[in-house]
């Protein structure tokens, strides 16, 4: 049988290792968002740029 101290030893160490995976997901998922976030953005200046473009030609 285990001590106490080495069953709050192992919970301990279970829960640093649970923490450990919750902070690697977030940290993928603000990655992920990041990304997106930039994406909307360089596609919204690309259609802006074009149309500006677009209009100086017409000129």
């Amino acid at each position: 049988m285990y001590t106490m101290h080495e069953a709050l030893a192992r919970e301990r160490m279970h829960d640093g290792q649970r923490r450990s995976r919750e902070a690697g997901v977030a940290r993928e998922l603000a990655a992920q968002r990041r990304w997106r976030r930039l994406s909307r953005f360089a596609r919204a200046a690309e259609r802006r740029h074009g149309r500006q473009a677009d209009w100086a030609l017409a000129r």
